[in-house]
């Protein structure tokens, strides 16, 4: 990013009320090992599909809602490979400010700079955040809003993930009226398991590789009966640790026994947090949205992505194109899938017997 662009964005961000980018603005250096320097995308036109009667729907607005490491990530570079589609990861990531113009090490951003890239100062104009308490809220800032709009006004088949929308589902469904949406959801001890020891990460030297290694030994030994959660995923900010913290209130709301869980280790938290999410999504859905809202089990789905593929297709009026998804691969098995402590957990989360055998 040029001196210039960051000026810019500095001084958007200092005028704007919400989701400010000054934050990440100014740490792109130290994001560098994430944000690839090539802006080009390797994406193919998708004029070329015009008259292969591929297209069935005349315009498609899909959304991929799933918690963080839940596989929404998976799940839609499997609808990016379908070119008939213009596919944005996570419109409302912090990452996304923080390597604009360029890619990430994922190569997720390829979109925003297919549209914004000989246009930055209009992504900037347009680009806003969710901070960690706004996921709880259930309406966008009019300049939120906007910026989604922006996204999905300039094509007729578009699709999108996120991880911090589920509360938002009503405004969704507000601006889309026409849109579909699937709830990607994953065991809820596997979630807990991905969230409390996260990957390892890239191998790197000798003392890189000694660090991973022991970070994720301490992760283990304090799988049970750690309080706070691993640094960099804000989960900590999201659910807090009171029952008159934000969430607190939302589990009191929803029936839960918000003092008991909001004292509790960060696997208790974590399971309310999940089946709070995963309740919230199961009910509205269908209630907003109808037929156009489906739920999909990404450890389903990973063991029969094709299977799970041919279902979907018709269900968004589309035609369904020969797809590789050998990439896909089923999701590590929880901590300690096999021990009592898993039931013993989601009971005091809120579970019934029957949403332990089913979704635990």
């Amino acid at each position: 990013m040029t001196g210039e662009l960051a000026a810019g964005c500095r001084d958007w961000a200092r005028g704007n009320g919400t989701g400010s980018l000054l934050p990440y603005v100014t740490t792109v250096s130290s994001l560098s090992l994430h944000c690839g320097d090539s802006v080009g995308t390797g994406r193919r036109d998708k004029q070329h599909l015009k008259g292969t009667g591929l297209v069935s729907a005349d315009t498609l607005q899909l959304w991929i809602l799933g918690l963080g490491h839940s596989g929404t990530t998976a799940f839609w570079r499997s609808f990016r490979r379908d070119d008939r589609l213009s596919c944005f990861d996570e419109p409302f990531t912090r990452s996304l400010g923080s390597c604009f113009p360029q890619n990430n090490s994922k190569k997720t951003f390829d979109e925003y700079i297919v549209r914004y890239g000989k246009t930055p100062e209009q992504f900037w104009s347009m680009y806003r955040t969710l901070s960690p308490l706004e996921e709880l809220d259930q309406e966008f800032t009019p300049a939120q809003e906007q910026y989604l709009r922006s996204i999905f006004d300039l094509e007729s088949h578009v699709v999108a993930d996120e991880i911090r929308l589920h509360r938002h589902l009503p405004a969704l469904a507000r601006i889309f009226p026409r849109t579909h949406v699937i709830h990607l959801w994953r065991r809820a001890s596997g979630f807990v398991s991905s969230n409390l020891r996260p990957s390892l990460g890239p191998r790197g030297s000798m003392l890189q590789n000694w660090a991973r290694k022991a970070r994720d030994r301490y992760n283990q030994s304090m799988f049970w009966t750690r309080r706070d959660f691993p640094p960099g995923l804000r989960r900590d900010e999201v659910t807090g640790a009171h029952p008159d913290s934000k969430f607190g209130l939302l589990l009191k709301e929803a029936g839960f026994d918000a003092d008991r869980i909001m004292g509790e280790s960060a696997v208790i938290r974590l399971l309310a947090y999940w089946l709070y999410h995963y309740r919230f999504m199961t009910t509205q859905g269908p209630s907003l949205l109808g037929d156009a809202f489906r739920t999909v089990s990404y450890d389903v789905f990973a063991t029969s992505p094709n299977d799970t593929f041919g279902e979907l297709y018709p269900w968004l009026g589309l035609g369904q194109p020969q797809q590789d998804l050998s990439f896909v691969h089923p999701p590590k098995p929880a901590f300690q899938e096999d021990t009592g402590k898993w039931q013993e957990a989601a009971q005091v989360a809120g579970f019934t017997e029957q949403e332990m055998a089913q979704l635990l």
